[in-house]
This record gives C-alpha cells, structure tokens and sequence, in this order.
C-alpha cells in the first residue's frame, strides 16, 4: 500500500508540473507595449516592376490571417515592419540529357527590420533569402497543364515562401 501511495504521489506531481509547464509564459514574449504593428510599403531594389507593392499585400493578407497584433498605420502604430527586396536572379539550375536546359533557379534576398516606435530601436533586423525552381518553356510544353512551372509561377511561389519566413521569425521570438 505505501508503495501504491508513492507512485501515485509521483504521477500527481508530473501531471501538476506538466500543466504547469504548459501554461507557463514563454521566454521571449512579445514586450507588453507593443500593442499594433503597421507594415511599411516594400523597397523594391529590383528590375521587377510592383514586386514591392504586391509582396507588402502579400505580408499585409499574411498577418491580418495570422491574427499577430491588430495592423495600424505607421503614424501611431507601437511597431512598424520595414521590408526590401533585393538581388533577384535566374541562374540555369539543370540540363537534359541532350545538354538544352530543362530548369531555371529563381533567387531572391529579404532585408526586413522590426522596429519599436515607442523606444526607437530595432527589435529584429534580419536578411531572408529564398528560391523557387521552374521549367524552361521547352520542357514546360511536354508536361501536363498542371505540372507546368513557369517563371512568374514561381515567382508568386517564392513571395509566399518569403512572406511565410517573415510571419516565423517574428513569431519565432514571442
């Protein structure tokens, strides 16, 4: 009987210590004055026309659907995301065995900062990079409608991959 009495003392202080653990605050929460974000319109550094302003939508939709901190605008917002796209290339990524190129490898860098408007400092500054592969238009003409990968598809693919790491390293923090 007394050794039934121990385990069941020892079970009771793991299940209490786990909801505990569970519950507990993370280290690393978001400060308690930051109570809004606003997003900054993107810097566009490339030869892209409206990537800046298409990818500010894209992280604008991104947050609204993650439901982080209410968006403000930056006059009076408690923090302000501030993003730049840069470097964008094609580089060739893969032949056929005939030597004619069957994939494109499309690059392309984030610069983006979180910044404290309350203290005036930054409170993230990062540098993201990312890549998507697509299909030269020979080797896109033999596949399925479906499986076709082309340049401005993976485009699109990249922003969203980008936007994505954006979202996790702000809120890999909190």
């Amino acid at each position: 009987m007394k050794h039934l009495t121990r385990l069941a003392l020892i079970a009771l202080m793991f299940l209490f210590s786990g909801c505990i653990w569970k519950y507990s605050p993370r280290p690393g929460t978001i400060p308690v004055h930051i109570k809004s974000v606003a997003i900054d319109n993107t810097k566009n550094s490339t030869a892209e026309f409206n990537l800046g302003q298409e990818f500010t939508v894209l992280l604008t939709e991104k947050l609204m659907l993650e439901n982080l901190l209410p968006l403000s605008d930056p006059s009076v917002a408690h923090s302000v995301i501030y993003t730049g796209l840069k470097n964008i290339s094609d580089a060739v990524f893969s032949y056929d065995e005939t030597d004619v190129v069957k994939e494109y490898r499309l690059s392309l860098n984030l610069d983006f900062r979180w910044y404290d408007t309350a203290n005036s400092l930054d409170m993230m500054q990062k540098t993201l990079s990312d890549y998507e592969i697509y299909y030269s238009d020979s080797y896109n003409n033999t596949l399925s409608e479906d499986d076709r990968v082309n340049r401005e598809i993976a485009l699109d693919r990249l922003m969203e991959k980008l936007a994505d790491k954006v979202i996790v390293e702000l809120t890999s923090q909190w």
